[in-house]
């Protein structure tokens, strides 16, 4: 099984309420570097406009995932914002948090 082919299957058991947490850290694991990375920037920097993300590939990957998703912010298109799903897989990963843009909310 490819390392896309676990995360998309640990997602699908996430589906699953009893399962959810137990298969969120998973599905961090086999994230590459690149995609905790852009998914951090999401979480603690979103939503995040199209010019000010790291990578486009790596957020489209996070959108297919259903871990990202294209939204408006104050009235304006072109911004990308993590998931519900996003935030328990970035906790159940342990992950480290992400450098929050200057005057956002604590």
């Amino acid at each position: 099984m490819t390392v896309l082919a676990q995360v998309t299957h640990a997602l699908d058991m996430m589906q699953h309420e009893d399962k959810y947490f137990s298969y969120a850290s998973i599905v961090w694991d086999g994230l590459t570097p690149n995609c905790r990375d852009q998914l951090r920037q999401l979480l603690f920097q979103g939503p995040v406009w199209d010019g000010n993300i790291i990578s486009k590939s790596d957020r489209d990957t996070l959108i297919k995932l259903g871990l990202a998703t294209r939204c408006c912010f104050m009235g304006e298109q072109g911004y990308t914002a993590a998931t519900y799903t996003a935030h328990s897989v970035w906790k159940a990963g342990k992950g480290q948090p992400f450098p929050k843009k200057p005057g956002s909310q604590p």
